[in-house]
């Protein structure tokens, strides 16, 4: 009943986090490009570029892992997982999806107090610029909160899907020159 629309909000958000993460990574480059410019070229001192672009990476890091997670696109090592019996390798699977949403979990459980001290201190950077750190420090708990929850999509459709004796065979070995571009745009 109400499992459809959650499952889809978060997988929404994953998507759209991803989208967001991908342009930090560009903005990140476009902005130490500027700076290397600006401080070679122009021989004029830079103030914010790095810290920015530290900041930008750090989002892209945090807040795209669900994005990642939802494609199933983290780095695996399958060395002997896809020799095991398909229920026994699909077992695996599920602890580890447990496991690491349970270690997200805590870590995120963590990271909130440190985010609301930042916002209830004002603390700012060090650095001649001085932007809040509240806003940095917030991707961390947002980001695997967020992993949490597409984890926990992920986890109950394993598990729906063993129920069903849907249990692939053979896992499909992918690398990264494998993977279609064109095709994953369109999911």
């Amino acid at each position: 009943m109400f499992w459809k629309p959650l499952k889809s909000l978060i997988e929404g958000l994953s998507v759209v986090t991803g989208y967001l993460s991908a342009a930090a990574i560009a903005a990140a480059s476009l902005i130490i490009t500027e700076a290397v410019f600006v401080r070679k070229v122009l021989d004029i001192s830079t103030i914010w570029q790095t810290e920015i672009s530290v900041f930008l990476l750090i989002f892209a890091t945090f807040v795209g892992a669900a994005f990642v997670q939802k494609n199933d696109h983290h780095l695996n090592v399958d060395f002997l997982l896809i020799y095991l019996p398909p229920k026994v390798r699909e077992s695996f699977l599920l602890f580890g999806s447990v496991f690491t949403m349970l270690l997200s979990g805590i870590i995120a459980w963590y990271a909130y107090p440190m985010w609301w001290e930042t916002v209830v201190k004002d603390y700012h950077s060090m650095s001649l610029w001085g932007p809040p750190l509240w806003i940095p420090y917030s991707f961390i708990p947002f980001g695997l909160t967020l992993l949490v929850l597409q984890y926990l999509v992920q986890i109950v459709d394993k598990i729906a899907k063993l129920k069903a004796g849907e249990i692939e065979e053979e896992i499909v070995r992918a690398e990264i020159k494998d993977i279609d571009l064109e095709a994953a745009k369109s999911e």
